[in-house]
């Protein structure tokens, strides 16, 4: 909730950008400057529209207190290395070393038990008191690990012998088990950097491949399992997972954010900056990752091109474009 109100703040700016109302903060000298911006072919954001027909080109012009309140960033285009990832499908399991069964260590009575289902515990806190119906001497079950309590099995009055009584779980690391086909395993090798994320992209996580297994099921997949961090609790066991497994990388000799992307009249393109002035750059991409996109032509290598808020751009272009038009 804390990112909530700049994300509001930026959003009404935005509204105010594209929507033509600038005009509430205009000072007192406001219809002169209003006649001097029409003298100047600018409108009330001071831009200037049209300043690119010239040469046959769609831009605008906008204002330094408009380039600022709106958050538009620029960046230069340039090389890159793009990361090649897999995308494998999983589900979370618990680690298997961090999983306690704990048994009677005797025929035993259950005088009490301590803990329910679910029950956060610590390493060496009593579980439940039991007595041994041979001695009839009482000893306490404790628990081997900080964890949770995942299953129990006996009731108090319950006669125990050998029989699982309860199951400590650590969940504070899980493990992602994975299905690769063939051709992904043929990629893949322990220690490869995995970004885990939820069906719904509302977490991630980032691990690595520690198994890749030496045999193939009978449905031709073979298992691969990286770890990762779980002490935030959001994993659960059962949980259906994606993972981008980092298989390699590409040097690309030009690319720019995937941000900067936009598309206007079926064409792919950024916005190319010089100061004030901004201009419509119809490209063409090869390969891109998450973050960054190659640039197969279209835009120089050295250009300065807007990376956060582009959009911003297209929406005073297209409504440019539609004023004209009427």
């Amino acid at each position: 909730m804390k990112k909530s109100q700049p994300i509001i703040s930026r959003l009404l700016l935005a509204l105010m950008f594209t929507a033509g109302l600038s005009t509430a903060y205009a000072s007192e000298s406001h219809d002169e400057e209003i006649h001097e911006q029409e003298e100047n072919g600018q409108n009330a954001h001071g831009h200037k529209h049209g300043e690119h027909e010239n040469d046959h080109e769609e831009g605008t012009t906008i204002s330094a207190y408009f380039i600022q309140a709106s958050g538009i960033k620029s960046e230069t285009a340039g090389p890159q290395t793009l990361i090649q990832t897999d995308t494998l499908f999983g589900v979370i399991t618990p680690v298997q070393d961090q999983v306690f069964s704990l048994h009677a260590s005797f025929p035993s009575m259950v005088n009490k038990v301590f803990v329910q289902v679910g029950d956060r515990v610590k390493e060496g806190q009593s579980l439940a008191r039991l007595t041994n119906i041979l001695t009839l001497q009482s000893y306490t079950l404790k628990s081997p690990s900080a964890g949770e309590v995942t299953s129990r099995s006996v009731n108090t009055g319950d006669r125990v012998d050998a029989e699982e009584i309860l199951v400590i779980s650590d969940l504070s690391k899980v493990w992602v088990d994975m299905s690769a086909f063939p051709e992904n395993v043929e990629r893949l090798k322990v220690g490869q950097r995995a970004k885990v994320y939820d069906l719904h992209d509302h977490e991630k996580s980032m691990g690595e491949i520690s198994y890749i297994a030496p045999q193939m099921t009978g449905g031709h997949i073979a298992r691969a399992r990286a770890i990762i961090d779980n002490s935030a609790g959001h994993w659960r066991p059962g949980m259906h997972v994606k993972a981008d497994i980092e298989i390699g990388n590409k040097p690309v000799a030009l690319a720019v954010k995937v941000n900067a992307l936009q598309n206007m009249e079926n064409n792919t393109v950024v916005f190319e900056r010089d100061g004030n002035n901004f201009t419509v750059r119809a490209i063409e991409v090869g390969e891109k990752d998450d973050q960054w996109v190659e640039i197969v032509s279209g835009l120089e290598s050295g250009a300065e091109y807007v990376s956060e808020n582009s959009f911003l751009l297209k929406a005073d272009i297209l409504k440019s474009g539609a004023s004209h038009d009427h």
